[in-house]
């Protein structure tokens, strides 16, 4: 039992839209790239065609029962002669009731059914005849491959017609026409080898034929959307431009109106089932679609026709004009025999062969204008290698013609029965036709491949002398004057990177002498690491209207391949070359070769310019040497502290010069205080705004020693810089009974206290800790709270904190906090301590952050006297940079 759903398929062909003459709208249209999906789409279709195609030609238990297509009960249209169901006595529009004792409702229950029994098997069949009798017939199921010759020309029409819309999209991924021409393709596809075929009783069946109703709902809308936009939506694009209400409109339904498009089948074919129920009985179908569904897609194809006409008429070549007419003639005939078939023919093999064999049109007259017309701006050129394959196969034919001639000429001799003759007619060919190969074959590959040859010689020489040249001038003179002659083109041009733009430093004079510096084409480039056609270009992932434009600049001035020269390190330029002076383009492996030396002399230039940099570099290191010790003494060498209080302070920029210091500032009460500090920004930057923070604060402490006060008007001065930059400021200080340390915070971290038990703990922060120079106004209040004598104050930089391991893991407050508590004596002894902490955790790494440590400390009572005073004065360390 097989059921035979002719799918109608209308090939409609892409949209051909030169990227020199993309309409705007349809750059606007395209938010995305959709060439990934439709690529994802095609291999899903694809494979969906081959599972068709393989279940069609698998052995199936078959009744040889033919159903008819648009009726809901199992009808038989006819019966395979000689099959079980002929030998059973089943005719032509007899009723299936049932199979093997069991009731049939539907062809799914039967496919099932029959899918699970073997070939040979025997069936009882309940029918009911034309004359209303109910009768059982007894049918063998025989071995049956249901497809057949028609299905195999329906499939390669059909599987040939996507692979040219692939083909088409490879080359011309960016334009909206061919990226219209490979989802119709595909639907194409999916239409007739998904529908068109008979059943196959097999769970694929049901999936397979799903698929192909689906492609035939959108097939008219992607028809209609093709017409529409090829080769160039020249008339749409005159009324979008027009003024008036009328270009409005034209802009808002290009923009909206290709979902709406697509959303028509889908109200038609909604609208017809909601008819069909409103009328209580089924309307006319066709391949499984109602007939209102196949009229709209012959409304659509019509429309679609007109308009492409309306585009031929606004074309500006007549070799555009002529291919847009060999698509439209192709597919008249090929479409319109098919369309009026579906809705007239009744008879499958009529069907066939009125309307399906004709469709092999469509795909023929699209490849004819294709290759022919270049439409879509598809260039097919022959190449050298096919040629070079075309005149081996006539050598070889040569070989052949004479092993045949042999055989005839000697054919009933004595010779030609020995057992010698095969050994001596090989020598007769080797003496004879050996001599002509060799003259044949080396004229042949001097005038195919010759010049690879001088090439790759070239390359070696022109290599060599880069190596031995620095300057750039020289590079870009041995490569522009040798390249036209290694591969005879026409020139060659060289633009290095200078500043923002591309100059052109040596080149013909017609070429721009600048170019401005695309990153979308630059990222291009850098992917494919190579050189790259023109006309690929359009294979950009972003489509970007000014590579659109530049493209077009260089086209006409004869340029036909591009590539970059870049290292790893840096981007360098553009090298440009020309089209060669005889009518075969660059072939892939002169392309490869000619990359190999644009490496070498992209080394060169490279070289060159490294010197330079390495010269500037040395200055500039001995520069940052000389700010690096004017930073380091801006520490002092030596803190003073109040009178029973001990300091110490170590400050390590991660750079050549940092952001970190601290600095001895007097007190309030005739005392010393210590500030440290923590500069927003790194390296130069960082140490500029540093010195301007320390003097700062130098120069108002002598004026006002108030902490509170001396931040506020350090924080207007910074302020005031407009760099908007900012510092976290620490002071610490001594009470005035000299019993309590005094301290205040602006973003910094928080101070630790280190008890004479060990214990470690947080002081508390300040109200307001905005770090200074970040607002215009700020408050700061300082706190006091009383120190034991034997216990440290620590305060310390982000830095610290943030100190990182190799493995990219935080030094963190945790650890800061167990080396403070795990660390005996005096505030230096502390320092130290956290700072192999530090090291050991860090494992001698890169940081990237300065490192400020500040410790203060009452000295313990039972000093005497003398020893108590003398402590107020203690070291700081300034270690070297760690770079």
């Amino acid at each position: 039992m097989s059921i035979t759903t002719p799918r109608a398929e209308v090939a409609g062909d892409p949209s051909r839209v030169r990227p020199r003459a993309a309409p705007q709208f349809t750059v606007m249209a395209a938010r995305f790239n959709p060439t990934p999906l439709l690529l994802l789409f095609g291999l899903v279709a694809l494979g969906l065609a081959g599972l068709s195609i393989g279940d069609m030609f698998l052995p199936r238990p078959y009744d040889g029962v033919v159903l008819e297509t648009d009726n809901p009960r199992l009808v038989v249209r006819e019966v395979i002669p000689g099959s079980g169901a002929d030998r059973a006595g089943i005719r032509a529009g007899d009723e299936i009731i049932g199979i093997a004792r069991e009731i049939i409702h539907d062809y799914e229950q039967a496919a099932s059914l029959l899918n699970r029994r073997r070939i040979g098997e025997e069936l009882p069949y309940l029918v009911k005849t034309t004359g209303g009798e109910r009768v059982e017939r007894r049918v063998r199921l025989d071995r049956r491959r249901i497809g057949d010759g028609s299905y195999l020309y329906v499939c390669g029409v059909a599987v040939s017609f996507f692979f040219l819309g692939l083909f088409v999209l490879v080359r011309q991924p960016a334009q909206h026409a061919s990226q219209v021409f490979f989802l119709l393709s595909g639907l194409f596809m999916l239409a007739l080898v998904c529908r068109l075929r008979p059943a196959s009783y097999s769970g694929v069946d049901t999936v397979v034929l799903s698929i192909g109703s689906l492609a035939m709902l959108f097939l008219p809308s992607a028809i209609l959307h093709f017409y529409l936009v090829f080769p160039r939506p020249a008339w749409l694009q005159v009324a979008a431009e027009s003024p008036g209400r009328t270009g409005r409109l034209t802009r808002l339904a290009l923009r909206w109106g290709w979902p709406m498009l697509y959303a028509v089948p889908v109200v038609v074919l909604v609208a017809s089932v909601l008819l069909e129920l409103a009328r209580g009985a089924p309307g006319r179908r066709l391949a499984g679609s109602p007939a209102a569904s196949w009229w709209l897609l012959v409304i659509f194809v019509l429309l679609g026709l007109f308009a492409l006409r309306a585009n031929a008429r606004h074309l500006g070549t007549a070799r555009e004009r002529r291919g847009v007419l060999w698509v439209l003639v192709g597919s008249l005939l090929g479409l319109a025999p098919f369309l009026i078939a579906m809705l007239v023919v009744r008879d499958s093999r009529s069907l066939f062969w009125f309307g399906v064999l004709p469709l092999i049109l469509v795909p023929i007259t699209f490849t004819y204008a294709i290759v022919r017309f270049q439409l879509f701006d598809i260039r097919i050129i022959l190449r050298r290698s096919l040629l070079y394959t075309i005149t081996t196969v006539i050598v070889t034919g040569v070989y052949a013609f004479a092993i045949a001639g042999f055989n005839a000429a000697f054919r009933g001799s004595d010779l030609a029965s020995s057992s010698y003759f095969p050994v001596v007619l090989a020598l007769a060919i080797v003496l004879l036709f050996e001599p002509l190969r060799r003259r044949l074959q080396d004229p042949v590959d001097r005038f195919f491949f010759g010049e690879r040859a001088r090439l790759r010689q070239a390359t070696m020489q022109l290599g060599e002398a880069l190596t031995a040249k620095v300057d750039p001038e020289a590079v870009v003179r041995e490569l522009v004057e040798k390249l036209p002659r290694l591969v005879d083109l026409r020139f060659a041009a060289l633009y290095l990177l200078r500043g923002d733009a591309l100059e052109c430093v040596a080149g013909p004079d017609h070429l721009p002498a600048t170019l401005p510096l695309l990153p979308p084409l630059q990222r291009f480039l850098n992917r494919r690491r190579r050189l790259t056609r023109l006309d690929q270009l359009g294979a950009l992932p972003i489509r970007s209207p000014e590579v659109a434009a530049m493209a077009r600049q260089l086209e006409e001035a004869g340029v036909e391949a591009i590539g970059e020269l870049a290292s790893s390190r840096r981007w360098i330029g553009l090298v440009l070359l020309s089209e060669k002076r005889g009518r075969m383009p660059l072939e892939r492996e002169e392309l490869e070769l000619l990359q190999g030396l644009l490496h070498q002399a992209c080394l060169a230039l490279e070289t060159g310019m490294l010197l330079a940099e390495r010269t500037q570099q040395a200055e500039l290191e001995r520069e940052l040497e000389i700010a690096a010790r004017i930073q380091a003494d801006l520490n002092p060498g030596r803190l003073c502290f109040a009178a029973g209080w001990e300091v110490a302070a170590v400050c390590q920029p991660a750079r050549d010069v940092g952001g970190d210091f601290f600095a001895q500032l007097p007190a309030p009460a005739g005392g010393a205080a210590v500030v440290y500090g923590d500069v927003s920004g790194k390296s130069v930057s960082g140490a500029l705004m540093m010195m301007a923070a320390h003097e700062a604060l130098h120069a108002l402490a002598i004026a006002e020693p108030d902490p509170g006060r001396l931040f506020a008007l350090t924080n207007r001065r910074l302020y005031e810089l407009g760099r908007r930059r900012f510092v976290a400021l620490g002071y610490l200080g001594v009470s005035a009974d000299g019993e309590q340390l005094r301290y205040l915070l602006a973003g910094q971290p928080p101070l630790l206290l280190r008890r004479r038990d060990g214990r470690v703990s947080e002081l508390p922060l300040p109200p307001h800790r905005i770090p200074v120079g970040a607002l215009a106004n700020g408050s700061y209040q300082p706190i006091e709270v009383p120190v034991a004598p034997g216990e440290i104050v620590l305060g310390y930089s982000d830095g610290v904190t943030e100190a990182a391991a190799p493995s990219g893991e935080f030094f963190g407050e945790e650890r800061l906090i167990e080396a403070l508590a795990s660390t005996a004596g005096g505030p230096e002894e502390v320092v130290r301590g956290v700072e192999r902490a530090i090291a050991a955790f860090t494992r001698g790494g890169p940081q990237y952050d300065d490192l400020t440590l500040v410790a203060v400390g009452r000295l313990p009572r039972s000093r005497p006297p003398g020893r108590r005073a003398a402590a107020g004065a203690s070291t700081a360390r300034r270690p070297e940079s760690r770079s």
